[in-house]
C-alpha cells in the first residue's frame, strides 16, 4: 500500500512546478503628476497631464483586458471526425443563443460539432448553462469534477478548456498535479492529499472517481461529501459529474479538435 502524502509518491518526485509571471499596471499616479501650487491646486497643464496619464492607463487596461479575453481560446480547429459548421452570427438563433453564453462570444469547436444536430447543441446549451453556469458549488470543487473526469477519461479537450477556468476558480498548481496525477480510487490505494486538496476536494475527488469509473457510489464517498454540502448541491455535484461524463465521452468519440489520442498535459 502507498502511504504519505502526494507529494512523497514517486509519480510526482520528478515533477517541477514553474511559476507565472505577472504584469501590472502602477496602482498610483507619479508624484510630478499631483505637485500642487502654493494654495495646493493643481495648475491647468499640471491637471491635463493628469488625466492625459489616466486615460492612457484605462485604454491599456481596456486593451490588455480585451486582448486577455482573446488569448484564453483554446482551440486549435484540427479536424474531428464531423465537420465544424460554424454559421455566420445572426444567421443561426440556436448558434447565437450558444455564441451568448460563451465568454468570448465566439464558438468552440465543440459546439461546431454539435451544430451538425442543433437540436442537440440547443439542449446541450440550455442543459450546461444551468449545471456550469447557474449552480451554487464552490466554484474550486465544481471545476475539480470536471477537470478529473477529464482526466479519467482521458479527455484532452475537456482539460483544455477548463485548466485555465480552474485556476480562476482558485485551484492551485500543485491541486492541479493531484488532479492530473493521482490513480483512481487513490483513497483505497493509500494516497493522501488532505494537505494538498483539503478534506472538502477530497471527497469531491473520491465522488467523482466513484461515479465516472464505477458508476454505483458506495455510501461512505457519498456521505463523505455530504458533509461540504447540502441536498441542493449535491444534486448540482451528481448533475456535475454526471453531464461532463456525457462531454467528455462526446468530444473523445468524436475526436474534437484532434485531441483523442493526444495525453492530458500535466499542468505546470
Amino acid at each position: 500500500m502507498v502511504t504519505g502524502s502526494f507529494k512523497s509518491q514517486d509519480w510526482v518526485s520528478s515533477l517541477t512546478v514553474s511559476s507565472y509571471d505577472i504584469v501590472a499596471f502602477p496602482e498610483r499616479v507619479p508624484n510630478r503628476y499631483i505637485k500642487c501650487h502654493s494654495k495646493g491646486r493643481l495648475s491647468f497643464l499640471t491637471m491635463l497631464r493628469f488625466w492625459g496619464f489616466l486615460f492612457i492607463a484605462f485604454c491599456c487596461l481596456s486593451f490588455g483586458s480585451s486582448l486577455g479575453r482573446i488569448l484564453e481560446k483554446r482551440d486549435d480547429n484540427l479536424p474531428a471526425r464531423v465537420p465544424y459548421v460554424f454559421p455566420p452570427p445572426g444567421t443561426d438563433p440556436i448558434a447565437d443563443a450558444i455564441r451568448a453564453r460563451r465568454t468570448n462570444g465566439t464558438l468552440l469547436d465543440l459546439d461546431g460539432v454539435l451544430l451538425n444536430a442543433p437540436l442537440i447543441a440547443q439542449g446541450e446549451d440550455i442543459l450546461f448553462g444551468v449545471i456550469r453556469d447557474n449552480n451554487t458549488l464552490p466554484p474550486a470543487m465544481r471545476e475539480l469534477f470536471i477537470l478529473r473526469i477529464a482526466v479519467l477519461n482521458n479527455a484532452t479537450y475537456e482539460w483544455l478548456q477548463h485548466e485555465s477556468v480552474g485556476r480562476m476558480a482558485g485551484l492551485t498548481t500543485e491541486q492541479l498535479l493531484a488532479i492530473r496525477l493521482a490513480p483512481p480510487f487513490f483513497a483505497s490505494q493509500g494516497v493522501n492529499l488532505t494537505s494538498i486538496l483539503g478534506p472538502d476536494l477530497v471527497a469531491a475527488m473520491t465522488f467523482t472517481d466513484w461515479i465516472t469509473k464505477n458508476v454505483h457510489v458506495p455510501d461512505d464517498v457519498f456521505n463523505a461529501l455530504r458533509t461540504f454540502l447540502n441536498d441542493s448541491q449535491l444534486v448540482e455535484a451528481t448533475a456535475t459529474a454526471a453531464g461532463y461524463s456525457f462531454i467528455s465521452r462526446f468530444v473523445v468519440a468524436l475526436n474534437v479538435d484532434a485531441k483523442m489520442d493526444v495525453p492530458v498535459p500535466i499542468p505546470s
